[in-house]
């Protein structure tokens, strides 16, 4: 099951116009690499939960997996909390355990530590943490069972953990989740209580996208030194790109240059524009001639973008 029921109040004001699943990445939806993820896998009943813009998720979702592989889905018109957005969609389940991915991350990992799961138990899909300060901690102790999930910025000298979004919950697991709304953490410290929370370190690579800053940084990494352009958006010949992705139905006026920067959901950039370090989201018009700097440019708004740690 892929969790994309979020509000996506961390990518706020951009997931006003834009689900955060949906977030164009280089031609993909953020949640590409996930239910990928879980196919790759072996998952035969990929179920996606939706709440806010459901339109658009469900279109990213059966753009990723067209045809060949049915997409269900579980609406829910109240946020249900992860644990209880398992619960409401157990009818599309079989007896078996559930393999559970976040749609706001972007990774390409090695998921087949987290395929032991037995029936009472859930696995988290861990990696050596990349920034104790900024998320939580995950301790792990003998038999690789969770001995603690630590706050950020607590401190301690045992290795710390950080959690992927990934997980497999057991079938027994499944069957007892408790009536929503209710959150996957609940669960996880009373399984934990019971010694059946259990941590496996995976490889590959992460990346997070929860504010539209650290969302503007994945899509440059994926860039690294070179600019994209879909072949449905329209680039004046005289305009300058670089490090700058280009999507769909978009368009960048004569002489506009564009640096380290997205444009995504139609948005238009007019002549002679600058940005740098911008995203330009939605049914906006960027007006001639206007320059601006580590700025999210939205209908009616101008918001600057903050450091990705908020």
């Amino acid at each position: 099951m892929l969790l994309a029921a979020g509000r996506g109040e961390r990518m706020e004001p951009l997931s006003t116009w834009i689900a955060k699943p949906a977030l164009d990445v280089l031609g993909d939806p953020l949640l590409a690499s996930s239910l990928r993820a879980l196919v790759g896998a072996g998952v035969e009943r990929p179920v996606v939960n939706l709440h806010r813009h459901p339109d658009q998720v469900a279109r990213a979702a059966r753009r990723v997996l067209p045809g060949r592989r049915a997409v269900r889905f579980s609406w829910e018109p109240r946020l249900l909390g992860g644990a209880g957005g398992l619960a409401a969609a157990r009818r599309h389940f079989g007896d078996g355990p559930v393999l559970v991915a976040n749609a706001d991350v972007w990774a390409a990992l090695d998921l087949s530590p987290l395929m032991a799961v037995g029936g009472d138990q859930i696995v988290l899909g861990l990696l050596p943490h990349p920034d104790p300060a900024r998320w939580n901690s995950v301790v792990l102790g003998e038999d690789d069972r969770v001995e603690a999930i630590l706050p950020a910025g607590t401190p301690t000298e045992r290795p710390r953990f950080h959690f992927t979004g990934f997980q497999a919950v057991g079938a027994g697991v499944i069957a007892s989740l408790p009536e929503a709304p209710c959150e996957m953490t609940s669960v996880w410290h009373s399984r934990r209580a019971e010694r059946a929370l259990v941590g496996r370190v995976l490889n590959g690579r992460w990346a997070e996208a929860g504010t539209p800053e650290a969302y503007r940084r994945l899509v440059l990494d994926h860039l690294e030194d070179r600019s994209w352009r879909h072949p449905q958006a329209a680039v004046a010949d005289s305009a300058v790109l670089e490090r700058t992705a280009v999507g769909a139905g978009c368009r960048i006026g004569d002489r506009a240059r564009l640096v380290d920067s997205i444009i995504v959901g139609g948005a238009v950039v007019g002549a002679g524009c600058r940005l740098e370090r911008c995203i330009a989201a939605g049914p906006v018009l960027v007006p001639a001639g206007a320059w601006h700097e580590d700025a999210l440019l939205l209908s009616g708004r101008l918001v600057a973008l903050g450091d990705p740690n908020q």
